[in-house]
């Protein structure tokens, strides 16, 4: 599918824009108001047919009343302690016998180090996980989203609401993004008042580090900056100069400013390499690896032969109803007599309540396995021929293992055209290019598959903390 044109004219328009008028220029509090903007109205710009699963506000307010009860128990009791972690829910996809284990902290927190967890509850289909969870969250995040909005309702941050109200009908007249005033100056006095109320809970808890495990979290680090704290962000999917949370090498103002982690915990050299050009790549990139492909390299090099081909497909709530059909197309075409079988690993977050695969699920060659099910795509990774997908990260966590992954040309696949190298990444232009470079048994160098992620993500991330 060619990239809609309409769709690059207006993200080039909102890049050209942003430096025409010097967007990231103007501070609130000491911060670049453009910067909590930037990301949301990328993804405006962009108009990915996403699918997004539904969201009831009633249960997440409940959960924000109901937590500020545990925050101020928290606040009293003052309790010291070496990290404040804040995941998401979705990572609670490692089975440790009867027990799950958080894929992103989890490791470095079984070395022993006292710790606070907020889990952002993302989705409701891991309530079984959390129930068993290894180490348990003691907060809810919502919290903090819930009083930042109100305080940003009733309080707002006044002297940004001319520059958004001006922003509004420049991105209308400029880059053709029609959004109000008060919807950008919302955006900003969230964060303004999120940094107040975490500001709170770090002098309490006088954290040696924080550590995210996705980009966005502006309100908590504008607090570790105001506090001194050390923030670390882990690299959380496809993250590259492109990304709206990268920040260009031109864009000037120091990392506080700018809303910079201390450390962004890349995957690997590959990631680093993609960042050139950006603040984040010249400063704060550090390769650490990831537990879960670590693992994964483990149970590959213990995996039997089979001569089944074992085809998995992750998705990611991308363009869903089309995927589903390609999907179809391509179990059609399988050469007579091939043995086969596709496991499609939905997106834990985004496929969430998803229903476009189900006319699969009759196919006796396919399975469909839910996001909080298990296996999790990393051990399906681990026993598998070939990987496909639109455009995910997994990709490059298939070509970490050695695995070939195919990208699917679907809507979103651009940014993966750049990494197509066909060797262990290829562009598959209809669904019978799969077949056919089954055939010829793609296989990657070795070598190079540390440079999409390094080994030892634990003691990596240890280090970096010591």
């Amino acid at each position: 599918m060619a990239p809609d044109g309409n769709v690059q004219n207006r993200l080039a328009a909102l890049q050209d824009f942003e430096r025409r008028t010097r967007l990231f220029d103007f501070k609130v509090d000491g911060w670049s108001a453009w910067r909590v903007l930037r990301n949301p109205l990328t993804h405006l710009a962009e108009a990915l047919p996403l699918a997004q699963p539904a969201r009831s506000n009633g249960p997440r307010i409940l959960a924000a009343l109901r937590d500020t009860g545990r925050l101020a128990a928290l606040l009293l009791r003052g309790q010291v302690v070496e990290l404040l972690i804040k995941t998401c829910r979705t990572g609670l996809r490692m089975a440790q016998g009867e027990r799950f284990r958080d894929v992103y902290f989890d490791g470095l927190l079984a070395t022993g180090r006292s710790y606070v967890k907020l889990e952002e509850v993302n989705s409701l289909d891991f309530e079984r996980q959390a129930a068993a969870a290894c180490f348990p969250a003691q907060l809810d995040p919502v919290v903090f989203t819930f009083w930042g909005r109100v305080l940003g309702k009733l309080m707002p941050v006044r002297a940004a609401r001319g520059f958004c109200d001006q922003l509004a009908k420049d991105l209308a007249e400029q880059v053709g993004l029609q959004v109000q005033g008060s919807w950008l100056l919302s955006r900003i006095s969230t964060a303004y008042w999120q940094a107040r109320l975490y500001a709170l809970l770090l002098r309490r808890l006088k954290p040696r580090a924080v550590l995210v495990s996705d980009t966005g979290e502006y309100g908590l680090i504008i607090a570790c900056k105001r506090l001194g704290v050390r923030f670390v962000e882990l690299q959380h999917g496809m993250y590259d100069a492109v990304h709206p949370d990268v920040i260009p090498e031109w864009v000037p103002g120091t990392p506080a400013e700018l809303l910079l982690p201390d450390h962004l915990a890349c995957r690997g050299d590959y990631w680093i390499d993609q960042l050139a050009g950006t603040r984040q790549g010249r400063d704060h990139a550090v390769a650490i690896g990831n537990e879960l492909i670590d693992q994964a390299r483990e149970q590959r090099s213990l995996h039997r032969p089979d001569p089944r081909l074992h085809l998995v497909l992750s998705s990611q709530g991308l363009d869903s109803e089309r995927l589903a059909a390609w999907v179809s197309a391509l179990a059609d075409q399988a050469p007579a007599g091939l043995d086969w079988e596709l496991a499609i690993k939905l997106h834990p977050f985004y496929d969430a309540g998803n229903r476009s695969f189900d006319e699969l699920r009759a196919h006796p060659r396919i399975r469909i396995i839910g996001g909080a099910e298990q296996p999790n795509v990393y051990q399906l990774l681990a026993a598998a021929d070939l990987h496909l997908s639109i455009a995910s990260a997994c990709h490059f966590d298939a070509a970490a293992l050695g695995l070939p992954s195919v990208v699917i040309p679907l809507a979103g696949h651009e940014p993966m055209l750049e990494a197509i190298d066909n060797r262990l990444i290829h562009l598959a232009r209809q669904p019978a290019d799969v077949w056919a470079l089954l055939e010829r048994r793609p296989s990657g160098d070795p070598a190079s598959t540390w440079r999409y992620a390094a080994p030892g993500f634990v003691d990596n991330l240890g280090r970096l903390l010591a």
